[in-house]
């Protein structure tokens, strides 16, 4: 019972940390396919290396379908398995894609494009098998699947700012290459920008996590000290993440205004962190009628 229970949490945090495998060396990629071509080329013997090499790689998916129960989704591994091989292929091939370009710059591409149409493959597959799931899924499971869904989210957002503010920071100094000009204001404006940017998204990914806990609080006693604690506790951390993630995207700009005589390069932005500030308010809300139905409760109790 309890592996059933914590089946669809283990589902997710799995696929989770497969996605991320398949991200985190996005930029050695180019350089595995230029090796696996120097394995192919050396001979007979590496020939049949780097093709078994190739096939190992497609046969991944294939273990998913040692998860328990077959579901009409699983095609989806099949296609991932497509996705890997293609990805693989090419790499190791990148001038069959574009002759006529630079063989390294379109293996760059190829690479970010298989790496990312696999994970998003495997992610709807984890996601989908997941759903089916959510009708036998208990409390500590459910913490297990906020938990898998928090780390996903904070990498891939941590991954996209770090990778937008290397770009920010190259565009700069690219396009001011005269001398005497002083560059570390403009880069370091740049920093706080991603970072204010990123903190909402992360604060938003520690309320999942809040928030399955007080669902396995809730569970194991549902009007219990503890989890009327952890509801309270709750509530007061939405209300710092709202107000810290609204201050953070009106401070962004206003750092900008305040330094723009010293700055290179700017980035003004109308943006608002609605999903973080909306994923606060709605859990702060259910902990307020939850800690009312206590009350109710409790006034229950002393009048029988």
């Amino acid at each position: 019972m309890k592996k059933r229970e914590n089946q669809a949490a283990l589902l997710l945090i799995l696929t989770s940390g497969a996605v991320m495998a398949a991200a985190l060396p996005l930029e050695a990629l180019p350089a595995f396919g230029r090796w696996l071509r120097d394995l192919s080329l050396s001979g007979p013997a590496g020939n049949l290396a780097a093709w078994g090499i190739a096939l190992a790689l497609t046969a991944l998916p294939a273990l998913g379908l040692l998860w328990r129960g077959r579901r009409r989704w699983d095609w989806l591994l099949a296609l991932a398995a497509g996705e890997i091989f293609a990805g693989v292929f090419f790499l190791v091939n990148p001038t069959l894609l574009h002759p006529g370009m630079d063989s390294e710059a379109v293996g760059t591409m190829w690479a970010l494009a298989a790496a990312g149409s696999t994970a998003a493959t495997l992610l709807a597959w984890a996601v989908l098998r997941g759903l089916g799931q959510l009708e036998r899924t208990t409390g500590r499971a459910m913490e297990g699947l906020l938990l898998g869904a928090a780390l996903l989210l904070g990498w891939l957002a941590a991954w996209s700012q770090c990778g937008d503010l290397a770009a920010g920071i190259r565009a700069a100094a690219e396009s001011n290459t005269a001398p005497g000009l002083i560059l570390w204001p403009t880069y370091l404006v740049l920093c706080l920008l991603a970072a204010a940017d990123l903190i909402p998204e992360l604060l938003g990914c520690a309320a999942l996590v809040w928030g399955g806990r007080l669902a396995r609080a809730m569970e194991e006693d549902p009007f219990g000290e503890e989890t009327v604690a952890e509801a309270g506790r709750l509530s007061r951390r939405c209300g710092l993440t709202a107000s810290a993630s609204v201050l953070l995207c009106a401070g962004g700009n206003l750092l900008q205004m305040l330094f723009f005589s010293q700055l290179r390069a700017t980035h003004f932005q109308v943006a608002f962190p609605f999903s973080t500030v909306l994923l606060a308010a709605a859990l702060g809300l259910l902990c307020r009628y939850f800690q009312r139905a206590k009350a109710v409760s409790d006034d229950n109790q002393t009048i029988i």
